[in-house]
């Protein structure tokens, strides 16, 4: 946030003054604002501002990011320390999402600093999002938010998981292909433990579209792009059905829909 004096006398002094709301931060801090001015000499000045933010309990990291591959074990740990000559005391009050993480705290120095080790609990492929909330005896902190992101990835993974190609008018249709044009999706076939895949065979169920297969990484990443066949398709939803073979123990067959709808 800036206040400042928009113009500014020959000869005279113009004041700026910079706030920055320090909520949230902890230890050094460094922002830098941008002044635009009509002086020829100095269009443009920029301005640093540095310094370091107290805080009564320092965290490390501030948040959690648990991601992985299912079937590994997943877990993050999250440092307090007390700053302050009282001693610290620690609690967790909740965890909003106790069925995809469990929570252990304990206290490393007694009084003084504290662990928080959050552990992945779900065992499928899955996004989520929560918090854990702690409460402390400090009144300048008396509650302390740890926010929690989950990526849990298959060990081979397909992305995206159906194709779509949207809506097309029957006429613009006939324009592409009359100029010979293409539209092509592409999907990708990543393994995300092990440098071995291949690719056996892709099947369509009703071929209304063609698939190429191009490696990207050897071993780890494969792209399918997916185009229409215009000749197959009709007016109304257009669906299909991709399976991909891979030479993968558990993920023999992955299975991606494709649509694309002529109005």
């Amino acid at each position: 946030m800036a206040r400042f004096d928009r113009t500014i006398p020959p000869g005279e002094e113009g004041k700026i003054m910079l706030e920055v709301r320090t909520k949230g931060y902890q230890g050094s801090l460094h922002k830098s604002a941008r002044v635009f001015t009509n002086d020829p000499k100095h269009p443009q000045v920029t301005i640093g501002m540095k310094g370091k933010i107290w805080a009564p309990i320092h965290m490390n990291p501030r948040y959690v990011h648990l991601n992985g591959i299912l079937g590994e074990k997943i877990e993050r740990v999250v440092h307090l320390r007390g700053e302050k000559k009282k001693p610290l005391s620690v609690k967790v009050a909740s965890v909003s999402i106790p069925d995809k993480v469990e929570v252990e705290l304990r206290e490393i120095e007694k009084g003084r600093r504290y662990e928080v080790k959050v552990r992945n609990k779900v065992d499928k492929e899955t996004r989520y999002q929560g918090q854990v909330k702690l409460t402390t005896n400090y009144a300048e902190k008396p509650e302390v938010v740890i926010r929690i992101s989950g990526n849990v990835r298959a060990p081979l993974e397909v992305r995206p998981k159906v194709v779509s190609f949207g809506r097309m008018s029957d006429e613009r249709m006939q324009e592409l292909k009359k100029k010979s044009k293409f539209m092509r999706r592409p999907v990708m076939v990543i393994l995300n433990k092990g440098n071995d895949l291949k690719i056996e065979k892709v099947e369509l169920e009703k071929s209304l579209f063609k698939v190429v297969t191009r490696q990207m990484q050897r071993g780890r990443t494969v792209q399918l792009m997916v185009e229409p066949i215009f000749d197959k398709l009709q007016k109304g939803p257009n669906e299909d059905h991709m399976k991909i073979y891979t030479n993968q123990k558990g993920s023999k067959v992955l299975e991606v829909p494709i649509r694309f709808e002529i109005l």
